[in-house]
């Protein structure tokens, strides 16, 4: 985004892909600290794999730059 002008302030929306919910509460940990308590719009979906066997969380995010 930085090579567009744009930064994390930017992102209005994130959708979280986990592969077990209980990960969630680590995951909105993470979520708070990166945009602060007021962050982007949030979606979170659990599915039965992601793209490679290691990966527990996929986060797709929006920004309006």
């Amino acid at each position: 985004m930085e090579a567009g002008g744009g930064s994390l302030a930017n992102v209005v929306k994130i959708t979280t892909y986990v592969t077990d919910v209980r990960y969630r509460l680590d995951f909105r940990a993470v979520r708070d600290e990166v945009f602060g308590a007021k962050g982007p719009a949030s979606t979170m979906v659990q599915v039965s794999s992601l793209s490679h066997p290691d990966y527990l969380i996929e986060v797709e995010a929006l920004a309006v730059v």
